[in-house]
């Protein structure tokens, strides 16, 4: 640890600040490196290098007894295989303790003619975002609620968009399927449905594509980035619309579930996402 706390004192807001920190760090997708102390005299140590630029590491502390934990961030790339892995492990927690619950586990694939890699734009995943909620409402109730992801690969003959489901409901003939998918989109028939028992089974095929980098070319990597930027990387529908996919990273000491970044214990404005939560897949 490069922080050790030492006399801890409780303010008003009743947050534990340790009475001595050598460095503070500021977030950006660019790391920078401040040295300050809250002290008179600044500390003559001089600031370390940063092993890895692009993943920042961040000193947490628990709100309630003070304990420090390090974590590293996000870069925001979304072909990261970094970020990618921690993304998997962190909507599998996430996901978990909804989908292991539903008595039965639909798994439904959805795809759409490939794009010329030309044409492609985000008006394409809204596109599909579109035709899924038409074909939920056609099959409503059957397809009760769940989760979804957006795909994209390109191996060199054009975009591959498709849509990974997970439902609870009722089964639908593959057959039905095809026939109202290629209604509602105009030419696109190739669809798959299948009953998965093992909620694990069905989190790892909602989220394989979270596995590694994306199946794309890499002179594609700035188009794949600006395609699914601002979009969320797994969505719900039906009752889990408005559920935040979040879960608490308890404290080893005292059990807590409030970290505070180190920048809002000096008074600074950061904007910070506690990516660290969730728990690693098997």
């Amino acid at each position: 640890m490069d922080q050790i706390l030492e006399s801890p004192q409780i303010p008003s807001s009743g947050i534990i600040v340790p009475k001595k920190l050598d460095e503070t760090y500021t977030i950006g997708r660019t790391f920078s490196q401040t040295s300050s102390t809250l002290s008179d005299t600044p500390s003559p140590r001089p600031p370390r290098p940063e092993a890895d630029p692009d993943h920042p590491v961040r000193t947490f502390y628990c709100s309630h007894c003070g304990y420090p934990l390090r974590i590293k961030m996000s870069c925001g790339d979304r072909t990261c295989p970094v970020c990618r892995r921690k993304w998997y492990g962190y909507h599998y927690g996430a996901l978990k303790r909804y989908v292991s619950i539903w008595p039965k586990i639909y798994c439904l694939t959805l795809t759409l003619i490939n794009i010329p890699d030309k044409q492609i734009s985000r008006w394409h995943i809204k596109r599909l975002r579109e035709a899924f909620s038409k074909l939920r409402y056609r099959f409503k109730p059957v397809i009760k609620d769940g989760f979804y992801i957006i795909q994209a690969t390109n191996s060199g003959a054009g975009w591959h968009l498709h849509a990974h489901v997970l439902y609870r409901g009722g089964y639908l003939s593959k057959a039905a399927v095809s026939k109202a998918w290629c209604e509602i989109t105009k030419g696109s028939y190739i669809v798959d449905i299948k009953l998965v028992e093992r909620y694990q089974k069905a989190l790892q095929y909602l989220l394989s594509d979270f596995r590694g980098k994306p199946r794309i070319r890499e002179q594609d990597f700035d188009l794949y980035n600006r395609l699914f930027h601002g979009c969320r990387l797994v969505q719900g529908f039906g009752e889990y619309s408005k559920i935040k996919l979040r879960v608490p990273f308890r404290c080893p000491v005292c059990g807590d579930c409030s970290w505070t970044l180190l920048e809002v214990l000096l008074g600074e404005k950061v904007r910070f996402r506690s990516e660290f939560y969730g728990e690693s897949p098997p």
